[in-house]
């Protein structure tokens, strides 16, 4: 952004205006000149005061002090600029830790400022540095000021005495590393250690802990830790003592708590007559892990001594809770602390909690962040927050103006940097810079990878474009756009992004192409300069709902699994009235479970129902609708069981109502009942009786409500508790009556459980309430006989002959497996008269009965050949289903079980595809729930391009696989044919178009020795890649350094004894990239894979340009123009002459006169004055290593 509009001029380029003379050991509490008619700022990295215009918002300074501090353009959000000390005394009201100046409002001459980190990152001592390492150097300097200045609440003494003198030697120890050695001899660092102290500290021990730090200062400088890597402990231990280091809380005044009821007569807020109240504010409190859903409390009385005046208020470490002396009697309203607990927390979200002691918390959620839409400003110290759920918002009334604004400034930003970074939440307070970026319709730093999805997202049209600002570099910005489509009306149609570095200065565009540079006046100008297939220009601009991942910095990056024992009693989900489910945000299903049911019209699977709340998820059955389904059928199915209010029924929790429609029910661990029966060993008599219990209850229910089921069958009843009684313990079976499905005609299968007289006409008996009275009866002989025998393989003439011999449809059973009253049970079921089919009272009379001769012992478990002792078939399994053309809409989280850890992806996630697999964005979630949530990459491959075998090929190869220059494998999936892998940031040939300003030739040489490396250790294990090329190429950036790595090992092969491998089929194949004994012969070795690298160089130092041998012939004659010798040109005027030589020893039309890439590797290392070894051997200690054991925590 250009300095210079609407009056950001920084004086950062210059450093400052002056020099306050107060380099060494200025304290906030000095005496300033303020009378210089410029705005002060405290800077905790030089330990000095910068000097701004007062013309300048808080905005510009904030960004002056960024630029100055070299902090990222992606990183400016995490700060703030606050009131300072000041040469004179504030009010005993105002609270200096909650003065924060809004966006875009001037700072006063007359008051002194700081700057400072405002927000704390998820997982602060591990991923600052990974965001911005200039920010992380800052926060030791902010700590290590506030540490020495007694500012951190939960870091006391003398709690905190040995903690407090180990961070005294790691500063000692930073300051020797970064004097100079003229500094150290003017100032001995030993001598003066009590320097770096807190005060408290040093008048209680100066005596006895004087020596001890000396010993350990010594200790340490012997080690010669790096300057990096003691920064990190700082940071890192600081953040672990003062887990609520910069958590704000506020005190405010509200009229009711969450969920209340309204007091009648408007009350304090309603009736717009506010009281005077004195309330006072935390920002930094003990950490309390007390939280509490309950959702209705009394409102204030005022009786009560807690709600009423004297109420109890935060200390300014909040965690005494003893009663302030500066809050006024209050008549009405209630005083609560309101916090925000961040993404990383068990239940995140805007939550309020009565003035109490802190030992009683109880914190109330009020909202989700991206829950909380807009916050009103009602006056100068009043807002109504409107969230999600409240219609009629929520209220609150601050101490001051200052702590309002303070407030409305924290949920804004922290809104911003976690769910909406286009957006403001107060329209009374805006943000200069993002109206600017609205107005230009420009993008954030939102960096290139977002840019290409984002293009993507718009279908990737000739001319589209975006603008974005640079997500390192202050004025400068980016234009991705389109200029070429590649291929088009063919399969391989893609398109040709470039793009090009732009630098505002005033209100001029200074574009660069070519190293030539070209100033317009707009970005539509830039946009239409730069030349295109089209002539047309579309203007991508930003939008609120865009999630750019390296502006969400208050998203945590490594999600744990939910940590908790607590979940959904079976009470409380059988009282919930079913409700509509958001597929995306509500539900995750898993696709090894996939089946298809009897109708042929619903598929059947396990999912899981996402809950919010601290509580675990609730597993479920989903049953989706096949998308030629019928809606209204599926409407009137759902409709029908909302009725069923029995817990003899499986529960409808509810339903989706957007394609694939879905039917959310309570899941049955164990299964289906006949499959149950069938399988397992040596279930008792008393197991068998309370499972027909349970079936007569769901019967009788049927019988009085009139309602027809239809399908009343073992194999229609699903199990949810079982346990054998081992341990003294009772046996417990517990089955339940499932919906009767999509509908569908009766067929003969069916006979069994329908009457008779209607095997003429089987329709017929689906309108006769008797006929689940006779389904009953044969389900009773099912369940007796343990489901051995499968009744939808006997035939209506089996039936009818067995009627014949003893007026039963089945034969008579054995009495020790099924006693008699049973067998008249069934066979009263079976009767022609409808009215002696079903009598409950006599049927659980026969069931008392039988228990009590049960406990004298006359029936026994049966033997194993009666119980179950195999596998029942299942139904259709996933892989003739083929998951891939299940759903129309692929917005549900799917999640797949693997050996330690469940992998959930999205089939919307898509970040690639290939013409033998697609490649999504997912993410690990352990078992060990102290293992955090872990991105990777998932490759499906096409079931219809891809065989088996191949697919085990594949997986197998890269389980082999471990080098840096190689992607790591890490699970694999059979019967979804996945591969999961660790994710990277792009391909080479996308990052290669992003980066492209900004590469120059010792950046590609270093790639193009990556890959060299990783080439070779593939040669060395023997294995052919096939499809070297720069897509095929993946950019890693987490370790703060590009690095390349090898991908995509679909047509590896490893090489025969000779050292080659021939092709058997003829798959369509990347010729450009091909030698020519693999295109003529298909045969392949390393030597063909040496060709490919040299296409490979070819694309790398052409910035992603496509290899094609000009003049452009026909295909065909590829080949033929390879054997006469033509080859690529030279990439660019600035390919350097050796990398084109190699270029061309690679394409020597001989393979064995081509260089190994072990010469390759030395050519490249030796030319460019590079040590020749393997990378795995390049280890550095890592700042994140732990301090010797004498060094952690640092003495006593």
């Amino acid at each position: 952004m250009d300095d210079c509009s609407s009056g950001r001029t920084s004086l950062a380029d210059s450093a400052s205006l002056t020099n306050a003379s107060m380099r060494s050991g200025a304290s906030s509490s000095q005496s300033v000149n303020t009378n210089d008619g410029t705005i002060r700022v405290w800077n905790y990295k030089s330990n000095d005061y910068e000097h701004f215009y007062p013309t300048m918002t808080c905005e510009d300074i904030r960004t002056a002090m960024c630029r100055l501090l070299g902090i990222a353009p992606t990183a400016q959000l995490l700060y703030g600029i606050r009131e300072h000390a000041t040469s004179r005394r504030p009010s005993p009201l105002v609270r200096l830790d909650l003065t924060w100046v809004m966006p875009g409002e001037r700072l006063h001459c007359q008051l002194t400022y700081c700057f400072r980190m405002r927000f704390r990152v998820p997982e602060l001592d591990s991923q600052l540095d990974v965001i911005d390492l200039r920010s992380h150097d800052f926060l030791y300097s902010q700590m290590r000021y506030d540490l020495l200045h007694e500012l951190i609440s939960e870091i006391k003494y003398p709690d905190n005495k040995d903690k407090s003198t180990g961070l005294a030697v790691i500063d000692m120890m930073v300051d020797r590393l970064e004097q100079s050695p003229e500094e150290q001899l003017e100032r001995s660092i030993e001598k003066n250690y009590k320097m770096y102290l807190p005060p408290s500290l040093w008048r209680a021990h100066s005596f006895f802990v004087g020596n001890k730090i000396r010993e350990v200062f010594r200790n340490l400088s012997a080690n010669s830790p790096s300057l990096e890597r003691l920064k990190w402990h700082y940071v890192h231990q600081v953040s672990h003592l003062a887990p609520t280091y910069m958590t704000e809380q506020y005190t405010v005044t509200v009229q009711c708590l969450p969920n209340e009821d309204l007091p009648m007569g408007g009350g304090v807020f309603g009736s717009g007559h506010l009281r005077s109240v004195v309330s006072s504010s935390t920002s930094t409190l003990a950490s309390t892990e007390s939280s509490s859903t309950v959702s209705t409390l009394t409102t204030n009385n005022p009786n009560n001594p807690s709600t009423n005046g004297g109420s109890p208020n935060a200390s300014i470490s909040g965690s005494s809770g003893k009663k302030s002396k500066r809050r006024t009697t209050s008549t009405t309203g209630i005083d609560v602390y309101v916090r925000v607990f961040p993404h990383d927390s068990a239940e995140p979200g805007l939550k309020v909690a009565r003035v109490t002691s802190e030992a009683t918390l109880k914190w109330i959620l009020l909202g989700r962040i991206e829950d909380i839409f807009m916050i009103s400003k009602i006056n100068s110290t009043n807002v109504r927050l409107e969230v999600v759920g409240l219609p009629k918002g929520y209220e609150m009334q601050f101490q001051n103006e200052k702590e309002m604004k303070s407030f409305i400034s924290y949920l804004s930003i922290y809104k911003r940097m976690s769910s909406k970074w286009m957006q403001d939440l107060c329209h009374s307070y805006r943000t200069p810079s993002l109206a600017e970026l609205d107005s230009l319709h420009c993008h954030g730093p939102i960096g290139g990878a977002y840019s290409l999805m984002k293009l993507h997202e718009h279908n990737n049209k000739c001319g589209s474009y975006i603008i974005r600002e640079c997500d390192r570099e202050y004025n400068v910005y980016y234009i991705d756009i389109i200029t070429k489509i590649i291929g088009k009306d063919t399969p391989h149609q893609r398109c040709k992004t470039e793009t090009f570095r732009i630098v505002r200065k005033d209100s001029q565009w200074k574009l660069n192409i070519n190293n030539n540079e070209h100033t317009l006046n707009s970005p539509e100008e830039v946009a239409r300069f730069i030349q295109a297939e089209v002539t047309e220009r579309i203007r991508i601009p930003a939008s609120m709902y865009d999630t750019p991942p390296l502006l969400l910095l208050l998203l945590p990056k490594n999600l744990k699994a939910k940590k908790t024992d607590l979940q959904l009693s079976e009470a409380e989900l059988q009282r919930r009235n079913p409700q509509i489910f958001n597929p995306k945000t509500d539900l995750q299903w898993y696709p090894d479970s996939i089946s298809l049911g009897d109708d042929g019209m619903m598929f059947t699977m396990r999912g899981d129902w996402i809950q919010q709340s601290p509580v675990k998820d609730v597993s479920v059955t989903m049953k989706m609708m096949k998308s030629d389904g019928n809606f209204m059928e599926f409407f009137r199915l759902a409709q029908s069981w909302t009725l069923i209010q029995s817990p003899q029924f499986l529960k409808l929790y509810g339903l989706t109502l957007s394609d694939p429609y879905t039917m959310v029910m309570e899941y049955p661990r164990y299964g289906a009942l006949n499959k149950f029966l069938y399988t397992t060993r040596d279930i008792s008599m008393d197991c068998l009786l309370d499972l027909m219990q349970g079936l007569v209850r769901g019967m009788h229910y049927l019988e009085d409500n009139k309602i027809i089921h239809n399908y009343i069958r073992c194999s229609n009843l699903y199990v949810t508790k079982y346990d054998p009684g081992s341990g003294g313990r009772e046996p417990v079976l517990d089955a339940k009556i499932s919906d009767p499905g999509y509908p569908r005609p009766y067929r003969e299968s069916d006979s069994p459980w329908i009457p008779t007289k209607y095997y003429r006409n089987l329709q017929a008996a689906k309108k006769d309430l008797a006929t689940q009275l006779w389904a009953f009866a044969t389900t009773t002989y099912e369940i007796f006989t343990r489901c051995r025998k499968d009744l939808r393989q006997l035939t209506q003439a089996d039936l009818q002959r067995q009627r014949l011999l003893d007026g039963n449809i089945l034969p008579l059973l054995d009495p020790d497996i099924c006693p008699p009253p049973i067998f008249e049970t069934i066979m009263d079921g079976w009767s022609e008269d409808p009215t002696k089919r079903f009598k409950h009272h006599d049927i659980f009379s026969r069931l008392v009965s039988i228990k009590s001769i049960l406990k004298g012992g006359a029936y026994h478990t049966p033997s194993l050949a009666m119980n179950g002792t195999g596998e029942a078939e299942d139904g259709e399994s996933v892989h003739e289903l083929h998951v891939d053309n299940i759903f129309p809409s692929a917005d549900m989280l799917m999640v797949v079980e693997l050996n330690d850890c469940r992998l959930l992806y999205c089939e919307s996630d898509k970040i690639g595809e290939g013409n033998f697999g697609v490649v999504y964005r997912g993410h690990l979630e352990y078992y060990d729930k102290e293992r955090p949530r872990e991105r990777v990459a998932v490759k499906k491959l096409k079931a219809m391009q891809v065989s088996m075998n191949d697919f085990k090929r594949e997986m197998q190869i890269m389980r082999t696989l471990d080098h840096p220059n190689v992607v790591k494998f890490k699970y694999w999936s059979e019967s979804l044919t996945s591969i999961v892998m660790e994710f990277l940031f792009a391909s080479f040939k996308t990052y290669l178009g992003l980066e492209s300003p900004k590469l120059n030739n010792a950046r590609l040489i270093g790639y193009a020795l990556d890959i060299a490396h990783g080439m070779k250790y593939l040669s060395d294990m023997g294995l052919i890649h096939r499809d070297l090329s720069t897509r095929n190429v993946l950019v890693d950036r987490t370790s703060g350094k590009d690095c390349l790595k090898i991908s995509d090992f679909g047509l590896a092969q490893f090489a025969n004894s000779d050292g080659y491998y021939l092709a058997q089929n003829n798959r369509e194949l990347p010729i450009m990239w091909y030698s020519p004994e693999a295109l003529a012969t298909n045969k392949f070795s390393s030597y063909s894979d040496v060709w490919s690298y040299g296409v490979t160089l070819f694309e790398t130092f052409s910035i992603g340009g496509e290899p094609i041998l000009e003049p452009v012939e026909p295909s065909e004659t590829f080949l033929n123009r390879l054997l006469r010798g033509d080859r690529l040109p030279r990439p660019s005027t600035n390919c350097p002459e050796f990398i084109y030589d190699l270029m061309l020893m690679c394409w020597h039309i001989t393979p064995k006169s081509r260089p190994s890439f072990a010469t390759i590797v030395e050519l490249i290392s030796r030319e460019v004055g590079v040590n020749v070894f393997p990378l795995g051997d390049q280890q550095q200690p890592h700042p994140h290593q732990q301090l010797p054991p004498n060094m952690e925590g640092g003495g006593e």
